[in-house]
């Protein structure tokens, strides 16, 4: 809520009798026959306190509570204050913001979260916990008003971990565990996508039975409306009933040098000349390149890819013979 400052000469709450009662002593001496320089002298007094009470009032807006979204990449950009934040006095106005927020021994202020103290709308950019930024506004007549805002920030945390399962086509899954998108301000909803083959894509448990391989990523979204995607996390691989599934701890694809930088050598031991779909999805499993070849030792120029984790997925003949993850520098 907003806060009016007071007024200078008299409080703005009592502004109303004052003003009753100097045109009822106006009326009074009017009555009672006083000369025309005395009433142009109470005219005179009573515009000017009029004035007063005019410019006097300030009124300041802090914004509304807000809630500040912080994912795994950073944070909102956000401002706080009204629009405007200033109003009635006299400009130009003078900001103050102020905050005080304590960890152990250590003693933050509003300078550590805000990009200037001094600005009618402020640019947040440091996180903390929940936070009260406190506002002072001065007119250039010296009226003060003030008011607050309260500032929530909801975090967002991820891991690394995956998993590969293979299965029959025809067969299920049950997946459980391992969701990497965390944290949130409660209640938070769930929503796995792609959600085909899933028998519930709202629960961090449910059973999949996809037609073909697939990559399972998590998307949560917070009370407040904030949001995280994560990469990856069940990678289901499956197998056409009319092929025999193979031991794929015995790798007959190599990937080197990982982590890369110029150049991935892809290299595959296989007699046969065949050809061989290669594949690479970003950390949001989306498809990033896709090469088909009979060569047996591939290179491919990073700069095919964007920098950072990739998963691989290498077929031949609708059979998958290798599959694993590449870090791209």
């Amino acid at each position: 809520m907003s806060r009016k400052g007071n007024i200078r000469i008299f409080n703005k709450h009592h502004a109303s009798g004052w003003l009753r009662a100097i045109f009822s002593e106006r009326y009074l001496l009017f009555k009672n026959n006083m000369t025309m320089k005395e009433l142009i002298l109470i005219s005179t007094i009573l515009f000017l306190l009029q004035t007063n009470l005019v410019k006097g009032q300030c009124i300041a807006d802090a914004g509304p509570d807000i809630v500040v979204c912080c994912g795994f990449d950073g944070m909102d950009t956000v401002q706080i204050g009204g629009n405007p934040t200033a109003s009635g006095g006299v400009p130009p106005y003078t900001y103050i913001w102020e905050s005080e927020w304590q960890v152990g021994s250590w003693i933050y202020t509003a300078s550590d979260f805000l990009d200037d103290t001094t600005l009618a709308n402020p640019t947040i950019l440091y996180t903390g916990e929940n936070l009260t930024f406190h506002l002072t506004i001065i007119d250039s007549e010296s009226n003060i008003c003030t008011d607050s805002v309260n500032v929530k920030f909801s975090f967002f945390g991820t891991h690394l971990m995956y998993v590969y399962y293979d299965i029959q086509q025809g067969d299920s899954i049950f997946l459980t565990g391992l969701a990497n998108v965390l944290g949130g301000i409660p209640p938070v909803e769930y929503l796995w996508r792609p959600n085909h083959g899933l028998t519930d894509s709202t629960s961090l448990s449910f059973w999949a039975k996809p037609d073909t391989s697939v990559a399972y990523y998590l998307t949560a979204t917070d009370s407040a409306g904030c949001s995280a995607t994560g990469a990856p996390v069940y990678f289901v691989n499956v197998i056409p009933v009319s092929i025999e599934s193979q031991d794929l701890s015995k790798s007959i694809v190599h990937i080197f040098p990982n982590p890369a930088s110029n150049r991935i050598t892809i290299k595959i031991e296989s007699e046969k000349t065949e050809i061989k779909t290669l594949e690479f999805f970003d950390s949001n499993g989306q498809l990033a390149f896709k090469k088909e070849t009979n060569e047996n030792i591939v290179l491919l120029k990073t700069e095919s890819l964007t920098k950072g984790l990739h998963f691989y997925k290498i077929s031949a003949s609708g059979k998958l013979i290798g599959q694993g993850k590449v870090i791209v520098e």
